[in-house]
């Protein structure tokens, strides 16, 4: 089974807006319906799961009335790599062959075709982990703030594991896409979104 899992569990404090972070609206959308949407057009994906925490309680609201098919899957909202691990271990005990598509509540750009070039990439990799990275002139280019960068190029947001709380073996996939830089972390990044919506959405 390859499944999506939505990170949606985090505060969002660089936003700096009253709403949850996935219910922030770009062009009059919640940032998670732009990906969720993204999510169902895959050929690949088989099922969406989307980790929420006590910090997005109105998110969770917002994803029952959907009334879409998906799981919706409790986290601490701690930090990252705790709530990754407990969703691990979650799926572990269910399988520990199964891909694991993660990607974060706050990239509403990223393509149904860029998702399943990833999945068609790792299904080919010998590697139990890949990670999607940007160069960071995609950063420069945009007028982008990024907080890390590894020779060049940095995390995208979109990550593929096995369904095994281990650490794996890594590949790594650099993608020179826009659609990859534009996660919308504060509110100069969601300036610089609306500017490139219509080359997305329209």
């Amino acid at each position: 089974m390859i499944y999506a899992i939505l990170m949606a569990g985090g505060m969002g404090t660089r936003l700096e807006v009253p709403c949850e972070k996935p219910l922030f609206k770009l062009c009059n959308k919640p940032l998670i319906k732009y990906v969720i949407d993204n999510l169902n057009e895959s050929k690949l994906i088989d099922k969406i799961v989307i980790a929420v925490s006590p910090h997005t309680r109105e998110t969770t609201k917002y994803l029952k009335s959907l009334n879409q098919d998906f799981e919706i899957l409790d986290t601490s909202g701690d930090d990252y790599l705790t709530d990754l691990s407990s969703i691990l271990d979650y799926f572990e005990e269910k399988s520990s062959e199964d891909t694991l598509l993660f990607i974060n509540a706050d990239l509403p750009f990223i393509s149904t075709e860029t998702i399943d070039c990833v999945l068609d990439y790792y299904s080919k990799s010998d590697k139990d982990a890949l990670s999607t990275l940007v160069p960071v002139e995609i950063f420069k280019e945009l007028g982008l703030n990024y907080s890390y960068e590894f020779e060049g190029n940095v995390p995208s947001g979109l990550n593929v594991l096995r369904s095994v709380n281990i650490i794996q073996d890594e590949d790594q996939l650099i993608i020179p896409k826009r659609e990859l830089a534009l996660n919308i972390n504060t509110l100069l990044d969601s300036k610089v979104a609306e500017k490139l919506y219509s080359e997305y959405y329209i």
